[in-house]
């Protein structure tokens, strides 16, 4: 992370993660989307944070396959959701790039 934005992030198979993010789900019964910051302390996961929006780590879950947009209007439009585009592909390593854009006319 650098200036709280996620720079760079590989999809990983964390079981710990995992149980995490399901206990929260049932018990906060969010419909939508929740963006967590968790530190790993000795494989003990720490909540930073939670917010109710589409977090800047997204992108990350969305190029490791995860479509939630499609799935959020397909829900509102009353349609089935495969579970394909939910389910993320371990392993994915990607790096946001910011690149200085010349906006003179020569």
């Amino acid at each position: 992370m650098r200036s709280g934005e996620t720079d760079c992030a590989e999809t990983v198979s964390n079981s710990v993660l995992k149980d995490l993010g399901k206990s929260i789900s049932e018990k906060l019964r969010h419909i939508a989307n929740l963006d967590m910051d968790v530190f790993m302390v000795d494989k003990t996961p720490y909540i930073l944070e939670m917010n109710a929006r589409f977090g800047g780590g997204y992108p990350f879950s969305h190029i490791a396959g995860v479509n939630l947009p499609k799935a959020i209007v397909n829900w509102l439009q009353n349609k089935d959701v495969d579970k394909s585009i939910l389910t993320e592909k371990i392993g994915v390593f990607a790096h946001k790039d910011i690149e200085i854009v010349n906006m003179n006319k020569i």
